[in-house]
C-alpha cells in the first residue's frame, strides 16, 4: 500500500470518529458510558473476529510472541482507558470541545515517541502539530478561548487524548514488527468489551428497552467507528508513522465540529472556519512536506 493511499485511510478513519462524537453525545439520553461501550465494542469484536481467524490461518506472523506481551497488554490498557474515559467526559461537555480536547493527542505522540522510544521525527511534525492544535483551539467553544478554563468533563477527555496517543505509538511500533491488523483490531476490541461489560454489571443495571433506544448510536459506534474506523488505523499505521498518523487524525476535531453543526445545533463560528482550515493545512504539510523538501533539495544539488 502506498504512502498516499493509507493517508486517505487515516482521513477516512477521522471522518468516522468525528461524526462518532454526535452519537457517543446521543447515547447518554439513554444509557451509561459502560453500557455503550460494552455493546458498540462487543459489535466491533464480533465484526472483525472472522477477518482475524481468517489472517491467523494463512499469515505465520507472530502476534503474541514472548517480547510482544507487555506492549499488548499496554495497548489493551491505555486504549480501553482512553474510551471508557472519553465517554465519561464527553456526558459533560459539548461536541466540539471533545473533539478539540482528544485532539491533543497530535501534541502527546511525537513527545512519547522521542522520549520513551527515541524515535526519530520529521522535520515536519512539529510545526503540523503546532498548526493543527491552534487549528483545534479555533475550533473549541468561547468559554475555553478566552478563559482557559476546563470542567470535569474536559479534564477526562484530556486524559483521554493520553490515552489515545499512547495507543496510536503502540500501534505503529505493533505493526511494523508483526502486522496482523485484524487480530490486533479483535484483540483490542475484546479488552474494552471485557473491562467495560463487568463495570456495566456492577454499577449501571441497564434495561434491554433502554439498550435498544441507544441502537442508533451503538450500531454506529460499534460498526463504523469501531469495526470499520479502528480497523483502518490498524491497516493504515503499517506504512505512516505515528507522529505522522497524529496530525492526520486530528482532523477528527473538523469532522466533530462540522457533524455538531448539523445535528446537533452547535455553531460554527468564523475562527471554527479558520481552524478547519489550519488543521488541514497541517495534514497537506505532513503529507506533501517530505517530497517537496525533497525535491528542492534535489534541485539545489544539480546547480
Amino acid at each position: 500500500m502506498s504512502r498516499l493511499r493509507a493517508d486517505l485511510l487515516l482521513l477516512l478513519a477521522a471522518l468516522i470518529w468525528g461524526v462518532a462524537f454526535v452519537a457517543q453525545k446521543f447515547s447518554f439520553a439513554y444509557i451509561g458510558p459502560f453500557t455503550f461501550i460494552a455493546a458498540r465494542f462487543f459489535i466491533s469484536a464480533l465484526l472483525v473476529l472472522p477477518l482475524a481467524v481468517r489472517e491467523h490461518r494463512r499469515q505465520s506472523v507472530i502476534l503474541f510472541g514472548p517480547s510482544q506481551i507487555l506492549e499488548l497488554v499496554l495497548l489493551c490498557v491505555t486504549f480501553s482507558a482512553a474510551v471508557i474515559v472519553q465517554q465519561m467526559g464527553i456526558a459533560e461537555t459539548s461536541v466540539t470541545n471533545a473533539g478539540f480536547l482528544t485532539g491533543l493527542y497530535v501534541v502527546f505522540v511525537p513527545v512519547i515517541g522521542s522520549v520513551v522510544y527515541r524515535q526519530r521525527l520529521s522535520v515536519f511534525i512539529v510545526p503540523a502539530a503546532a498548526l493543527s492544535i491552534l487549528g483545534d483551539w479555533l475550533l473549541s467553544d468561547e468559554t475555553i478561548q478566552r478563559h482557559i478554563e476546563m470542567n470535569r468533563g474536559d479534564l477526562l477527555v484530556v486524559l483521554c487524548a493520553v490515552g489515545f496517543a499512547w495507543q496510536i505509538t503502540l500501534i505503529g511500533r505493533i505493526m511494523r514488527r508483526s502486522p496482523a491488523p485484524f487480530r490486533l483490531s479483535c484483540l483490542q476490541y475484546a479488552a474494552v468489551a471485557t473491562i467495560s461489560l463487568v463495570t456495566t454489571v456492577l454499577t449501571e443495571h441497564p434495561a434491554l428497552k433502554s439498550i435498544l433506544a441507544a441502537a442508533g448510536p451503538i450500531l454506529y459506534a460499534g460498526i463504523l467507528s469501531g469495526g470499520v474506523a479502528y480497523t483502518l488505523q490498524m491497516i493504515a499505521q503499517q506504512h505512516t508513522p505515528p507522529a505522522d498518523s497524529a496530525v492526520i487524525l486530528s482532523a477528527e476535531a473538523v469532522f466533530a465540529a462540522l457533524a455538531g453543526a448539523v445535528l446537533t445545533g452547535d455553531r460554527l463560528t468564523l475562527s471554527g472556519w479558520a481552524g478547519c482550515s489550519l488543521i488541514f493545512t497541517a495534514i497537506l504539510l505532513v503529507e506533501f512536506g517530505p517530497c517537496v523538501l525533497k525535491a528542492l533539495l534535489s534541485r539545489s544539488e544539480k546547480k
